[in-house]
């Protein structure tokens, strides 16, 4: 008998080693080395830094993560197999609303001994799993974890809801792409951790995105383009119409560069996404993962182009209305939620420094949601996704550089612009235009009402001859 236990046990052994040695073809690391630019100084660069990420390989053959990491990178680095030596590789496709990227290595030897591994059609939201990455030593990581829930998420700056699986992990530092593996498919990658929750974008999607890399123009993913509010009272159920056998959610906003741009309203009730009936939380009963948000539906199997059928009450009918999904790219939000390959534009006139407001300008404030200037917080809670054509962004005067022509104002900052020279500003554009025309002898800035200081007056002639002064003493130009 002890003769048959060891024979069993050596015949385990390369079996394991098999497994062991696809995880090591197909799972490498990469190193992204980049810049951010400084938003209170908007004319000058942080430090670099840089960020050891992992990488699935995948058919090309390419390289994908998920990281929000890319974008303003200035060197991308691939290394296989825990060795030290570092390929140059290059971003071939990147969507911050995944947040996923695919990556190519031109050199021809770095592909030598690497293979693809399979990406699961599906994924169970239980059981056993684990957690692959490539340690700084050059050893191969695979920790153990527990698939605790899929749910519809977000992750890093993307405003899209995604299929997203939660497992319960111990695995220290985690959250930048490592794999998720489950009975030798890939069920994810990883793009957070907050205590033992290990957050990742699900199989599903990965193979989403990768099908439309393969097949341009890339579409990306959409979004409705909606807020709405819960129907759990009764009253308000009554109030609305709703019969005993409905539930829904009332929509409070529909966002003109949304999919549900010219078809939906505010005031409708949801009751069916792509004949899925919502709750009053506006929750529907996924075939394999039970209850969940609706704004999966836009997402799950649905692509930009693609009609999904919604269902709704709208002043006491009900009707059936066609949604074509759309892409909703991040500069077409009032407050942009993120900037990228690119700094921030901005204009400097007798000192004083304006800014576009971006999320990007609010994470200054490190925990911006809560130490952001109130007024800032408000207008990007009541505008900051609805942009209108006569005003596509808000204006901050985000600082003023001290120098003789702005005398008394040195301390006046974070102030949402309402006028310049008689000129309703909606955009740095306007107020480049506004500043080229003053009426008479003086610069007039208005701001918005209720933030305490209501104007600014710079004199022409001394802001024009402040300009090489500050340009000299700040390094700030426009």
């Amino acid at each position: 008998m002890a003769a048959l236990a060891v024979f069993a046990l050596a015949g385990a052994r390369p079996a394991r080693a098999a497994v062991s040695e696809k995880l090591r073809a197909g799972v490498v690391t990469v190193r992204i080395t980049g810049q951010e630019w400084n938003w209170k100084t908007p004319w000058s660069k942080q430090s670099p830094w840089t960020r050891t990420v992992t990488g699935l390989v995948v058919k090309g053959p390419a390289i994908l993560v998920a990281t929000p990491s890319l974008g303003n990178h200035l060197l991308l680095e691939a290394q296989k197999k825990g060795e030290d030596l570092r390929t140059t590789a290059r971003l071939v496709l990147s969507d911050p609303e995944g947040p996923l990227a695919l990556l190519a290595v031109d050199e021809p030897k770095f592909w030598t001994g690497l293979e693809p591994l399979p990406i699961a059609e599906a994924v169970e939201a239980d059981g056993e799993l684990s957690v692959v990455r490539w340690l700084r030593s050059g050893q191969l990581e695979t920790s153990r974890a527990t698939l605790r829930q899929a749910r519809a998420g977000r992750h890093g700056q993307s405003r899209t809801s995604l299929l997203t699986l939660d497992a319960s992990s111990s695995l220290d530092g985690a959250g930048d792409s490592e794999v998720l593996v489950k009975d030798g498919q890939v069920a994810g990658l990883a793009t957070s951790k907050q205590g033992e929750t290990l957050s990742a974008i699900a199989a599903p999607v990965l193979r989403q995105f990768l099908a439309d890399a393969a097949s341009p123009p890339y579409r990306g993913f959409a979004r409705a383009g909606i807020a709405w509010q819960d129907l759990t009272n009764p009253a308000l159920r009554a109030y609305l119409g709703l019969g005993d056998d409905e539930s829904g959610v009332r929509l409070t906003r529909v966002l003109p560069h949304g999919s549900g741009a010219g078809v939906l309203e505010p005031g409708d009730v949801l009751l069916e996404v792509g004949g899925r009936k919502l709750d009053p939380t506006g929750q529907f009963e996924h075939p394999s993962y039970g209850k969940l948000l609706f704004p999966l539906l836009i997402t799950d199997g649905a692509r930009p182009g693609d009609t999904l059928k919604f269902r709704v009450l709208r002043q006491g009918e009900r009707r059936d209305v066609d949604v074509v999904l759309k892409r909703m790219p991040a500069e077409e939000d009032k407050v942009p939620p993120y900037v990228l390959g690119r700094g921030p534009d901005y204009v400097v006139s007798g000192g004083l420094v304006f800014q576009e407001l971006t999320v990007p300008y609010l994470s200054t404030w490190g925990d911006w949601n809560r130490r952001a200037p109130t007024r800032l917080l408000v207008a990007y809670d009541r505008e900051g996704a609805a942009p209108s054509p006569e005003a596509p962004r808000l204006v901050v005067l985000s600082s003023v550089l001290p120098d003789p022509a702005n005398l008394g104002y040195q301390d006046m900052r974070d102030l949402l612009v309402s006028e310049v020279n008689g000129r309703r500003i909606g955009s740095l554009e306007d107020l480049r235009r506004a500043f080229a025309a003053p009426k008479g002898a003086f610069h007039v800035v208005e701001f918005v009402p209720g933030q305490g200081p209501t104007r600014i007056v710079l004199d022409v002639a001394e802001a024009a001859a402040a300009a090489d002064r500050i340009r000299s003493l700040y390094g700030a130009s426009d």
